[in-house]
């Protein structure tokens, strides 16, 4: 009898852990197959840890090589205080003034040989690198659809994060007030924190949404 109850437990325990395993890969293979469908995705969000904590899941998720430009340096900042790791398929950059030409030309360059994603953290730190250029806005934007163009030669993808919120002419850099690019092939996807999760909200014709759990803090 002891050995039967004993068991029963050992089962149930599996059970749970079988099922919890699964629902990790569900989730998580849903949010690459999302993403990998589109050339250009855009990332919008109000709370830069959300933001953080997606960029970590997802990038332990994929399988290709990641180039991350960290235009707001929070993600550096956590690398650098070894408070998250860097994973060996990261190239993870900080772009200034000084060094843009020649990282963007060497972006370029990698995204048109190798299938690979690329992370652009943030749209609103983007803007704010160049704003004092005339056309900022033009500026930025032909920079992004280029690379859109060069990553679709290579079946490559890119990540647009915005910290934007919806107003009636469409959605607005947060602090800055310019509109976030607004291309046909873009994919919009919008993070919402609740309680000890993040929820993914594909912003389309079809009501599609993900809860992807936090199941760590950064401290």
């Amino acid at each position: 009898m002891h050995n039967l109850i004993l068991n029963s437990l050992l089962y149930q325990i599996q059970t749970i852990s079988l099922l919890r395993d699964s629902e990790k890969k569900t989730y998580s293979d849903d949010v690459k197959i999302t993403l990998e469908q589109n050339v250009l995705n855009s990332i919008i969000y109000s709370d830069p840890y959300v933001k953080t904590v997606f960029f970590i899941k997802l990038i332990d998720w994929l399988d290709l090589p990641i180039i991350y430009l960290d235009f707001d340096l929070l993600y550096s900042g956590y690398v650098t205080a070894k408070i998250i790791p860097k994973h060996d398929k990261l190239e993870l950059f900080q772009p200034t003034r000084d060094n843009w030409s020649d990282l963007f030309r060497s972006v370029c360059n990698y995204i048109s040989k190798h299938r690979s994603v690329l992370i652009l953290d943030s749209l609103n730190g983007f803007f704010s690198l160049f704003n004092d250029k005339k056309d900022v806005g033009m500026f930025v934007n032909s920079y992004i659809m280029l690379i859109a163009a060069i990553a679709k030669m290579t079946n490559s993808n890119v990540v647009v994060a915005s910290m934007a919120k919806r107003e009636e002419q469409g959605w607005v850099l947060s602090t800055i007030g310019r509109q976030i690019i607004d291309a046909k092939s873009m994919l919009k996807i919008q993070l919402e924190r609740e309680n000890s999760k993040i929820r993914m909200n594909v912003i389309s014709s079809e009501d599609i949404s993900y809860v992807i759990p936090i199941d760590f803090e950064l401290r």
